[in-house]
């Protein structure tokens, strides 16, 4: 499998997700653009009221009706 382009990994790696080879790389690429160190902390500060919120949710999730209402 190809490495992910580093600016597109920064939404996966603030999340968690990225495998243990293609984190090591985007770290590697971290030390050289602040751009992305900007977009990781913004993106880990989204990625922690997600966890917030997945933490209220009733066990399975969202009941299928409810997840359509607006």
């Amino acid at each position: 499998m190809p490495a992910i382009e580093p600016h597109v990994a920064a939404g996966a790696y603030a999340l968690g997700v990225l495998g243990a080879a293609d984190a090591c790389r985007f770290e590697q690429h971290l030390v050289e653009c602040p751009a992305c160190v900007v977009q990781v902390r913004e993106l880990g500060g989204v990625a922690d009221v997600l966890a917030a919120f997945a933490r209220l949710l009733p066990p399975g999730g969202l009941p299928p009706a409810a997840r359509w209402r607006r």
